[in-house]
């Protein structure tokens, strides 16, 4: 099945976008960080320092933030309405000193080297303009011994009947950018809906 083309702005700069993104996806976004977290738990992390390129509205820090006690969460998005909607999520959910959310570019990212001990990346691979870009600046930014996940949407049946599926990449285009980057080798896997690319763990 052909990929088609995205239907939505790459960044959800406008107030109505945003707040339909948040209504359509803040239970299943709830559920990817709880299933991150689980990723992360199994994997012997006990705390660090932790960035989430593409945030959105910090629906995945804070279901890392509820397992983890000893967490530093910096997530960065270009949308400052999801970022403000973070904003008061993070606050009601009592993780003001665990999570700060920040504007930024995750084909930029405003960091130095080797500055954090996970990368998170959620429902971006398939959205970004570069991709491979942005693949590249999270490995720049993970420690030598850093754990990355991540995850994306994968086009296979539901794309018959959903059109969000129909923009996502099969597992095997998403292998092929990875190869083309810088990353570092991890392990696919995928679930009825998504892939993950999963490294350290």
């Amino acid at each position: 099945m052909k990929r088609s083309e995205l239907f939505h702005p790459i960044v959800f700069s406008e107030q109505e976008w945003a707040d339909g993104y948040y209504k359509r996806n803040a239970r299943n976004i709830a559920m990817t960080g709880k299933r991150l977290a689980g990723i992360l738990n199994k994997s012997g992390f006990n705390g660090g320092k932790i960035l989430d390129v593409g945030c959105g509205f910090a629906a995945v820090p804070i279901e890392i933030a509820k397992v983890f006690r000893d967490v530093e969460i910096i997530g960065i998005d270009l949308a400052d309405p999801l970022l403000m909607l973070g904003d008061t999520l993070v606050e009601k959910a009592g993780f003001k000193n665990k999570i700060t959310l920040l504007n930024g570019d995750a084909q930029n990212i405003q960091f130095d080297t080797d500055s954090f001990d996970v990368i998170i990346n959620s429902y971006l691979v398939h959205i970004i303009e570069n991709p491979v870009t942005m693949l590249n600046e999270i490995e720049r930014v993970a420690k030598p011994d850093a754990k990355i996940i991540i995850t994306d949407l994968r086009r296979g049946l539901l794309a018959l009947f959903f059109k969000k599926f129909k923009t996502a990449l099969t597992l095997e285009e998403a292998k092929d950018l990875f190869i083309k980057s810088e990353i570092r080798n991890g392990n696919f896997s995928n679930g009825p809906f998504w892939w993950d690319y999963v490294t350290g763990l």
